[in-house]
This record gives C-alpha cells, structure tokens and sequence, in this order.
C-alpha cells in the first residue's frame, strides 16, 4: 500500500512543481519580449538615415553651426573690408532675418548634419563659399543702408576666403561611428533576445496542461506588449518636446523616440494573427459540452411492491 501511495504521488509533485515553475518561466519571458521589440525598435533607428539626420539636425541648428557661420562671415568682414567687428556685426544682425540667409545657412546644417552622419571612412566636404556665394549682394546693400562703402569685390574675397576655414562642430559627437556601433551592439541583443524568447517560450508550453491555450496566451502577451510600447514611445515623444521645437536637444529627442513605432505595430500585427489562428483552428475542435436531463436519465430504479 506504501509503494502504491508513493507511485500515486509522483505525479501531484510534478504538477505542483510545473504550477511553481510557470510564473518564472513567464516572468523570463515578458522580460524576453520587452528586450526583443525594444532591440529591434533600436536597431529599426539606426538604419534610418532620414531619422538620424533630422534629429542631428535639430540638435545642431540653432547652437552650433548658424552662430559659427556669422562668426566667420563677421571675421571675414573685419578682416577684409577693414571695418569694426561691431559694424560687421550689427550689418550680419540684419542680415541672417531674411529668407535668402536662412536658406543659405540651412544648406551649410545640411552639409555639416551629412558629413555627421556619414559612414566612418568616408570624406565628406562643406563647401562654406558656394553656400554663402547669395549672401554678397544682401551684405552690400545692407553696407551701403548703414552708410558704409565696401566695394562689393571686397565682400566676394571676404566670402572667399571662407574656403580655408575648417568646420569645428564644437564637441558634436561623429554620429555615423556611434550609429555603426550601436547597431552592432543592438543587432546582438536582439539575438540574444529572440533566444530567450524562444527557449522560455518552449518551457512555457511544455509545463502548461493546455499546450495550444498557451501558445495562444503567449501570441497575445506579445502582442499586447508591442502595442503598449508604440503607445508609450508616441507619449514619451510628446513629453519630451510637447511644445514642438522651444529646446533643440528635446526635440531631437523627440524625433528619435516618435520614429519606426511601425516595428511595434507590425510585431503586434504578427503576434494577433498567431494568435487568432490557433483560436479558429482549436475551436471547432473542443468537444461540445452535453446537459443531461432528468427525462434522459438512464438511471433505473426498481421498485419492489409487498
């Protein structure tokens, strides 16, 4: 009777051990799911050159690059027309308002957020001259406003000698070697990521009584988990620059944390599908649940009369 009561026993213990089990091996994988769809969103970013360009250019446009061109523009100047650099100053003050100086210092961000951006190895050139090349004759004519008289020829060889002033972006981090390392290091993480989502989500199923329920529990963590990270990423972009623009740093913040939420939404996509799937094809399969009746009761009495 012992040996009957310890065989009979085995299988209560493995069950319990498998009830203790599941909640661990769920927690390793939500964790495994969290990892994986935040990898890929990263690793989606770092190939997105038009992201990283508009985010490295909101950054930089209004601290760096424009207040270093009219510091040269003005160098230039003083240096060449002989004029005080507060005259030069105060001709650039009203000067860099007009559409034409906008253009022509957004075409020198552009250059300078692309030679940022560039792939390590590569040679990218800023030609400062050409950009400048539209500002001569609003320079002029803005000398001649203030009642200064420089002959346009010395403005074209202060603009000129803009060609041998090198490009110092301050302390702007080259963003096309971090990109490169960044992917490297995200591209292993997602690896390590989808392992771990593959091995916790076998031992999930294995331990569970309703195999195909499970599987099915799992689709929908995934895909409940994808769509609350595009959820959280949208917010957490509006956060970061709710008021479109008033910080550069935020709002190139923002544009990193708003792009390729379509990874989440795809992977959500994916994750319901699976999940549908064995829905509509474990269904038909249950077996249909039979109510007995009292009139169907088979259960016979007999009555014995004295």
């Amino acid at each position: 009777m012992n040996r009957s009561y310890e065989t009979s026993s085995k299988p209560g213990r493995a069950l319990v051990a498998r009830r203790l089990a599941l909640p661990w091996i769920l927690w390793v994988f939500g964790l495994s799911t969290t990892l994986l769809l935040v990898g890929l969103w990263g690793r989606a970013v770092t190939v997105d050159h038009d992201t990283i360009s508009r985010s490295t250019e909101a950054a930089l446009s209004a601290d760096i690059v424009t207040d270093r061109v009219y510091e040269w523009v003005g160098e230039g100047l003083a240096s060449t027309t002989g004029i005080s650099e507060e005259d030069a100053n105060r001709v650039l003050a009203e000067v860099r308002s007009r559409p034409e100086a906008v253009d022509a210092v957004d075409a020198i961000v552009d250059d300078v957020v692309a030679a940022l951006v560039a792939p390590p190895g590569s040679n990218p050139t800023i030609d400062v001259q050409a950009a400048l090349s539209p500002l001569v004759p609003m320079v002029v004519s803005e000398l001649e406003t203030q009642g200064l008289d420089v002959p346009a020829g010395t403005v074209d060889a202060a603009v000129d000698s803009l060609d041998s002033v090198p490009l110092d972006a301050g302390e702007a981090i080259p963003v096309g070697t971090v990109t490169e390392q960044a992917r490297a290091v995200l591209t292993t993480g997602v690896l390590i990521a989808a392992a771990m989502l593959a091995l916790a989500g076998a031992l999930a199923i294995a331990v569970s009584e309703e195999r195909w329920a499970m599987t099915r529990s799992l689709a929908t963590r995934i895909a409940f988990s994808a769509l609350s990270f595009s959820v959280l990423f949208r917010i957490g972009g509006w956060a970061l620059d709710p008021d479109g623009g008033r910080s550069p740093l935020r709002r190139s913040g923002a544009i990193l944390v708003e792009s390729n939420l379509d990874v989440f939404l795809i992977a959500a996509g994916l994750a319901a599908a699976v999940a549908s799937a064995i829905w509509i094809v474990r269904r038909p399969l249950r077996a249909p649940r039979i109510r007995s009746t009292p009139a169907e009761d088979t259960t016979t009495q007999e009555l014995v009369s004295v």
